[in-house]
């Protein structure tokens, strides 16, 4: 009897001995594991990326002739001059409004000029009539048919990216009573094959080696053989009026 409890009380022994011995190596084995772990997301962390800087700019519209949008006569847009807002934002795109006002009733002291009398259509007669002192708005971002992936455009020209791309660009006009959109492959233009060019950004200055930070942007580039003919819709983008060639160029420097 007292032979049989004693091996009981062994075995017992034994039992929790071989216990504690799993129970240290899972917490010995599974320490290198947590470590790696906690490495493993900070360098993940480390690694992602970061919004774009916000760069601030002067716009230049030229006036050269035949182009189809250009300035009011009065100079360079200016961020935060005369309630124009012009930058390249943290989402690496080209943010261009001439009245960035909120308050419905400013009316504009700064406007482009747009000519709407090449359509692609020599029988189209529609000819919108947007007033000078309403908000023109100018906005870009990356095309599902353009260049893949998208670079904010901060980065073009620069490590290692490329000096050109094509985006969409969409434009808004309006008068005290109507509105439309001029697109160049944005929203509903953003087709493969479609009837409209792209805008073409092109990196052509960078400050640590020219001073300055410059980009160029026209409806015409590498990657269609359709230039310069943008769509005007209605403003809810539901009515075609027609297409038109709309030739422009911005030069955009940083400030």
């Amino acid at each position: 009897m007292e032979k049989s409890r004693s091996g009981i009380a062994s075995k017992r022994t034994i039992a929790a001995v071989l216990s504690v011995v799993m129970i240290f190596s899972c917490k010995k084995s599974s320490a290198p594991g947590i470590q790696s772990s906690n490495k493993n997301e900070a360098e993940a962390a480390k690694a992602k990326p970061t919004s774009p800087p916000v760069v601030s700019l002067a716009v230049t519209v030229s006036d050269a002739a035949g182009n189809n949008i250009t300035s009011d006569g009065l100079g360079d847009y200016i961020n935060g001059v005369s309630n124009v807002q012009a930058l390249l934002d943290q989402s690496g795109t080209f943010a261009f409004n001439t009245n960035s006002s909120s308050n419905p009733n400013t009316l504009g002291t700064r406007w482009v000029n747009y000519n709407f009398n090449n359509p692609v259509d020599p029988t189209n007669t529609y000819r919108p009539n947007p007033s000078n002192t309403k908000n023109y708005h100018f906005s870009t971002g990356g095309s599902a048919y353009g260049t893949n992936p998208f670079i904010p455009i901060q980065y073009l020209g620069i490590n290692g990216n490329i000096s050109k791309e094509c985006i969409y660009m969409g434009n808004s006009v309006s008068n005290t009573t109507s509105s439309w959109r001029v697109s160049f492959h944005k929203g509903n233009e953003d087709v493969q094959n479609g009837a409209t060019a792209f805008a073409v950004v092109t990196r052509t200055k960078i400050k640590a080696v020219d001073g300055v930070d410059e980009w160029t942007i026209a409806p015409s580039g590498p990657c269609t053989s359709i230039s310069n003919v943008a769509a005007l819709r209605s403003s809810d983008g539901t009515f075609l009026y027609g297409y038109y060639y709309i030739p422009f160029l911005f030069t955009l420097r940083g400030q």
